[in-house]
């Protein structure tokens, strides 16, 4: 069977995510490679990168290494920030039922907000292979995002232009995000909720220890209240049956 079209179609799908990934890769590279303090900033590009896709967790990296942070705060943080991804792989399951283990492997650890969307989509040609596809898209989202964090850091060390600011970029990132999505009502509860808890463990913890009880914290309330915020937000699915015709 003529592959061929499932990997251009893969590759088309692909494009939006080239521009975001290079891009704030390379903000975290040049971050990397100016704050880090760690000799030869591209190799540990390259290793970080390769061993993980995350945004948040490749700028967070910068400060835990300067500061030498704790490998079980490393740990929770780490859990906490993805623990999203496997609600995301609950609708995959299917799709990836036997498959050969080390292909489902990776699509579990390559999973990410943007190649999930695109894997969910499922822009598969007639008659092609639609694990391909995701393993292509995967594939190359991966490639994209350890471009652009060792390009941004080979930029960094060689360049001499400003790094203030840049550690901003993941944070104006999540704002833009954040901005968009509470323009409906129905998720400005569950950010209510998030800003809550971070202001209440700030006050408890302080700034530079906030962070993991807050992560804690949202995500017991999002469970345990789940579904009085369901009711709040509109989101209920017995709301939904009651507007039913």
């Amino acid at each position: 069977m003529n592959q061929k079209p499932v990997l251009k179609q893969a590759f088309i799908s692909s494009l939006p995510v080239l521009m975001g990934y290079t891009a704030m890769g390379f903000a975290a590279g040049v971050l990397l490679a100016a704050k880090s303090g760690v000799k030869l900033p591209a190799l540990w590009a390259f290793l970080t990168s390769a061993t993980s896709i995350s945004g948040a967790l490749q700028f967070m990296l910068v400060d835990w290494i300067r500061t030498s942070r704790p490998m079980l705060d490393v740990a929770l943080l780490t859990v906490c920030l993805n623990i999203r991804y496997s609600m995301y792989g609950l609708s995959l399951i299917e799709r990836f039922r036997g498959i050969h283990p080390l292909k489902k492997l990776y699509l579990i650890w390559s999973l990410t907000d943007e190649t999930y969307a695109l894997e969910v989509e499922n822009k598969v040609p007639p008659g092609g292979d639609s694990i391909l596809y995701c393993l292509t898209l995967a594939g190359l989202n991966h490639c994209y995002w350890i471009a652009g964090v060792v390009a941004g850091a080979f930029a960094g060390a060689a360049l001499p232009f400003p790094d203030k600011g840049i550690d901003f970029a993941m944070t104006a990132l999540f704002l833009v995000i954040l901005t968009d999505q509470c323009r409906e009502r129905k998720n400005r509860v569950y950010a209510a909720v998030g800003l809550a808890a971070s202001v209440v463990c700030a006050l408890i913890f302080g700034a530079e220890k906030m962070l993991i009880p807050s992560m804690i914290l949202m995500l017991s309330a999002l469970i345990v209240c789940r579904k009085r915020l369901e009711r709040f937000a509109g989101t209920s699915p017995e709301l939904k049956d009651e507007v039913k015709p």
